[in-house]
This record gives structure tokens, C-alpha cells and sequence, in this order.
């Protein structure tokens, strides 16, 4: 029932759709990594012939953010198997989101490094078809997984709300910034700073740990896309303030498949909740 007619009163089509689903329960599963934190994922079993769906959510967040959760519901309401799991950022356990002001060690290739973990887990389950799906900084976790690792099992990353790093906080701040940091690692110097990154005003971690995030540049995506071995599909909505102008078209000058959802915001508010779903579905009905 992802189809519904956008002329029908919103709340209406909400409680149809959410009567019409048939969504399999959440069933946490809890591992232990080789660092010897433990990590939880939401795990629900669907139809063997779909493909599986890991669902990757933003930065410092959890699977329990409203855009990931509804789209985890309604992915397992279609018959998919989808694995949600929350990246533990160096927190054992970790269940909620953290803050910005908070100490942050972790490195966006130890989020990649738990990815392929549970990637794996999965392939033990027999799973040998697996799409990635990301929203916010979990397209860039997707992407940048998907560029290193080249796990066979994995076939096609769907990018919702892909970030354009530079611009969140701006480009003249963003270089500034990764300079000071560049020099400070150069220097074998570990200690805390204070930066801007994503949506945080004050993110405190040492400078290697900070420009893992910081240094996706507009270029280094798009590299990254064309080097990717798997097809990328970005969606992004035309009323995202989180991107600079022109990066949907600067993504498709360079080949990249795009679906624009007009009048949809970062996280695909309201009715824009049912054309994220339909440009996922379509993504991932294109998997063989």
C-alpha cells in the first residue's frame, strides 16, 4: 500500500497505511565487535527472494531517529529483510543518541569497520544479496564502505539525503578548520579540540578523529561514487537547506543516478515520508 494518492487528507492516508501494513516485530540482536564493545541491531526476517536491506542511520543518531525507523517499518511491512544497527561510536552498548559537547574518539572508519561486521553476520545467515540505505551521514558511511570494502554480497547503495559536507557549515569554516586539524596531527598531537561539523556547533575530538568526517569534500564524494564497484542512487529533496546549491546537479553532470522528491526536506517530513518510501522501493526493485 506505498502507493497512495497524494489528493487524499494526510492523516487519513497515514492511518490507512500504517492499518495496511504488515510489519514483522523488532527482534534486537546484540554482538559483540573484536574491539570488545557490544552492538545492537534490529533485525526483521523477510521474503528469502527479496534483497536485504541494511538501513544506515545519521550522524550520531540511532535507528530510533523518526526518518530510519519509519522507513526500517515500512521496508519489513513490504516483505524485506532489514537489519537497522546502531553504530556504537565507542560507546558500549550505545542505545541513544550522543551529544556534540560530548568526547568523540571514534573515527568514520570504525563506523565502517562495524558495517562490514554486521555485513558479515548477515552473509553467515545466508544473505548474499544486500542492499545499503543510508539517510544523512549514513549515505556517506554507505558510500565510503561500499568504495573500501567491496564486499561481494553487497549490490547497490541507496544514498537518501546524501550530505554535502562543505556546505553545512560552509566552505571558508570548513577549510580553516581541517587545515588547523591537519597540522595538529602532523604534529602527533592527540589532544581534544573544539570544531564545527554537520549540524554541531561544538564537536570535541581529537583532530585525526574529526577530519575522518570533516574531510568529505564535494570532490571526494563524487570520487568516491566512481569508484565505487556497486551502483549508487541518491535521493535528495528539493527543499534541503543542508545542501549547497547545485549539488544535485553537479551529482548528475557527473553520472550520478539521482531522484529529486520536490518539497521534501532532510529528513522527508510529513506526506514526503511516502515518496521516500516509493524511491527506495523503486531503488531496490532494480536489484537482481
Amino acid at each position: 500500500m506505498h502507493l497512495l494518492s497524494r489528493n487524499c487528507n494526510y492523516l487519513i492516508c497515514l492511518g490507512f497505511y500504517l492499518l495496511c501494513q504488515n510489519v514483522a516485530s523488532a527482534n534486537i540482536e546484540e554482538i559483540q565487535l573484536p574491539n570488545g564493545y557490544f552492538a545492537s541491531a534490529d533485525y526483521r526476517i523477510g521474503q528469502p527472494e527479496l534483497p536485504t536491506v541494511v538501513v544506515l542511520h545519521g550522524f550520531l543518531s540511532t535507528r530510533n531517529f523518526l526518518t530510519v525507523s519509519n522507513l526500517l517499518d515500512a521496508l519489513a511491512g513490504e516483505g524485506y529483510t532489514v537489519l537497522a544497527p546502531n553504530l556504537t561510536l565507542g560507546v558500549n552498548h550505545r542505545k541513544v543518541s550522543l551529544a556534540c559537547e560530548a568526547i568523540h574518539t571514534h573515527s568514520i572508519d570504525d563506523d565502517i569497520a562495524e558495517i562490514n561486521y554486521w555485513v558479515e553476520w548477515l552473509v553467515k545467515r545466508g544473505h548474499n544479496n544486500i542492499v545499503l540505505v543510508g539517510h544523512s551521514y549514513g549515505s556517506l558511511h554507505g558510500l565510503y564502505y561500499a568504495m573500501k570494502y567491496k564486499h561481494p554480497a553487497v549490490k547497490k547503495l541507496v544514498a537518501a539525503s546524501l550530505v554535502d559536507v562543505e556546505h553545512i557549515i560552509g566552505e571558508e569554516l570548513s577549510k580553516s578548520q581541517i587545515e588547523a586539524a591537519k597540522e595538529l596531527v602532523a604534529n602527533n598531537d592527540d589532544s581534544l579540540s573544539e570544531y564545527q561539523v554537520s549540524y554541531c556547533k561544538k564537536y570535541v575530538a581529537p583532530a585525526k578523529a574529526f577530519l575522518s568526517y570533516a574531510s568529505w569534500s564535494r570532490q571526494r564524494i563524487l570520487t568516491a561514487i566512481s569508484q565505487t564497484p556497486i551502483p549508487v542512487e541518491v535521493i535528495l529533496g528539493s527543499e534541503d537547506k543542508r545542501m549547497g546549491e547545485g549539488w544535485p546537479q553537479l551529482l548528475r553532470q557527473n553520472g550520478v543516478t539521482l531522484q529529486l522528491i520536490e518539497g521534501a526536506n532532510h529528513f522527508f517530513h510529513n506526506e514526503q515520508e511516502f515518496d521516500l518510501l516509493d524511491s527506495v522501493l523503486h531503488a531496490l526493485q532494480m536489484v537482481k
